[in-house]
């Protein structure tokens, strides 16, 4: 049984490779006991990296970078329908966790309850939680966009990461034009508000729309990180 579940999981990981993935890994959720991760105990996340160059130049050219970040949605689009097709080939039962949700205002994010891909990814292996309150990559830094599908097929899954390895490193800190990072280390135990301070990250993010017509992408401590590429 287990050779089959390997050749599958390869299987599935290629095709995701293939067509644009950079990471791809895969979590017992269950740990979180409720009736979600009881029907779908096996998290299937993936990475995409972003262009380290366009990162890089962001603090003079926010609009490429917006315009980069956007550009991903279509093809984690294809990465999703890839795993979709592939567990309904199977005849696995699965759930897709939105990519993004647009926050326009605080009280939207004070009232936002969604499944975490951040959670995920920790929970496959990925990557910890940042100072930043991101997903910190060996490979890419926090430079990645994330995308979830919970399932119930019967995957190998991957040694959760449960600690920080930001260590004494301040540079997301520093990089913060608002002061929203604490300088807190990250794990399992510690809430995202012990990390950043999510209101004056988005008010702060939000004041642009008169500006550019649209919340800024700012990106500062994804590119302070020296785990970026």
């Amino acid at each position: 049984m287990n050779d089959y579940i390997i050749k599958k999981q390869k299987i599935l990981t290629e095709a995701l490779k293939d067509s644009g993935a950079s990471l791809v890994g895969y979590g017992d959720i269950s740990i979180l006991n409720t009736e979600l991760s009881e029907k779908y105990p096996t998290a299937i996340s993936l990475c995409i990296k972003y262009d380290r160059k366009i990162v890089d130049y962001l603090d003079n050219d926010e609009e490429a970078f917006h315009k980069h970040l956007s550009s991903l949605n279509p093809i984690m689009n294809k990465l999703i329908d890839i795993i979709t097709s592939h567990l309904n080939f199977w005849k696995y039962e699965y759930k897709t966790i939105p990519i993004a949700i647009p926050i326009k205002n605080n009280k939207q994010l004070r009232n936002l309850e969604c499944f975490s891909h951040k959670f995920a990814a920790t929970r496959a292996g990925l990557g910890w939680i940042g100072k930043s309150s991101l997903l910190i990559t060996s490979e890419y830094g926090p430079g990645v966009k994330l995308c979830t599908v919970l399932t119930n097929a019967d995957f190998i899954t991957a040694e959760p990461i449960t600690k920080s390895s930001c260590g004494t490193c301040i540079s997301c800190v520093r990089a913060c034009p608002y002061n929203a990072v604490k300088n807190c280390n990250w794990n399992v135990g510690v809430k995202q508000d012990k990390l950043l301070d999510t209101f004056i990250c988005n008010t702060k993010r939000l004041d642009f729309i008169p500006v550019i017509g649209r919340k800024s992408a700012c990106g500062y401590c994804i590119k302070a990180c020296i785990k970026g590429l």
